[in-house]
């Protein structure tokens, strides 16, 4: 890192409960940004810097409009200007933090680091944010002399709660339901996703790509990453589209290798049909009424299922 900067806070991405919003242009899901009003390939890095918005707008006083996209960085000796991802600016509209964005893969390693503070001798922000959207890195100038264990954003964020409701709508607009109206069935479903999903979850949410999947929009999405012992892993998900049936997917992981794949159709299983559910192992496929064992269409909500819902799901493998 420049000398001009000196590292001050490692953190779990604040970004974690939030997701990008999407628009789905026949099956393939774009993203979309709330303040540019424009919509972007589903790339990595433009993933994380949308969580960042999301964060920015929905759990801090931050105005949208003192919020840079991309703005170019001339730097001595550059034939050709840089962009910056993301610049936040002072109610008197000077840079207060430059935030760089890498995809999830992407180790935040020293050159990183550099490239950033290379980029910040032109802005001049006092503060800058690595991230990948599971960790984040804080640095801040050597003039700062105060110093703290807490990002430049706390005093102007909501650690406990979120400036928006989190409703059938929202999820919707993130593609984790297939409708936006407040349905029994969705209505279930937010109280599923909120709970668990909540601010002080400890969830490992990552973004997970498949080359090849029996939806027609495809398996790509965020799920929530659970070590079940030494050897298995289990990701699971809620995902939906206009026109489609909701669906709880699984995948079970052994020793790095996918195994299996569950497929439930939430719609048919809250009517309790028999052929609700959907398992592929090993090439091989059965179909069969999950609400059998899986509880969570009972007469209340209960924490408790969602808790247990790992459990629940390895009883289908």
């Amino acid at each position: 890192m420049s000398r001009h900067f000196l590292y001050f806070l490692k953190m779990k991405s604040v970004v974690t409960p939030h997701f990008p919003r999407i628009v789905f242009e026949k099956n393939e899901k774009l993203l979309y940004n709330p303040v540019l009003k424009k919509r972007f390939v589903n790339r990595p890095e433009e993933r994380v810097r949308l969580r960042w918005v999301e964060y920015i707008l929905n759990q801090t006083d931050h105005l949208k409009s003192r919020i840079g996209f991309e703005l170019p960085v001339a730097l001595p000796q550059k034939e050709n200007q840089l962009r910056a991802d993301l610049i936040l600016y002072t109610r008197d509209m000077k840079p207060l933090a430059l935030i760089e964005c890498k995809a999830p893969s992407v180790r935040l390693s020293q050159s990183v680091a550099e490239q950033a503070a290379r980029y910040n001798t032109a802005v001049g922000a006092p503060y800058i944010c690595l991230t990948n959207g599971i960790t984040d890195f804080w640095f801040k100038t050597d003039s700062e002399k105060q110093h703290s264990s807490e990002s430049p954003l706390n005093e102007i964020a909501s650690p406990d709660e979120l400036n928006i409701l989190r409703d059938s709508a929202w999820w919707a607009s993130r593609g984790f339901l297939s409708d936006e109206s407040a349905t029994p069935l969705n209505k279930r479903l937010v109280e599923i996703m909120n709970y668990a999903m909540s601010l002080d979850e400890e969830l490992d949410i990552r973004y997970l790509n498949f080359k090849d999947s029996p939806l027609p929009y495809g398996l790509n999405h965020y799920f929530a990453l659970l070590r079940m012992d030494a050897e298995y892993k289990l990701a699971i998900t809620i995902m939906g589209k206009e026109g489609e049936d909701p669906i709880l997917a699984a995948i079970l992981n052994r020793a790095g290798k996918n195994e299996g794949l569950l497929i439930i159709n939430l719609t048919k299983c809250s009517m309790q049909e028999a052929d609700s559910g959907h398992l592929l192992v090993a090439g091989d496929e059965s179909v069969f009424p999950a609400h059998n064992k899986l509880p969570i269409f009972t007469h209340r909500f209960n924490p408790s299922i969602v808790d247990n819902l790992p459990a629940f799901l390895m009883r289908f493998f």
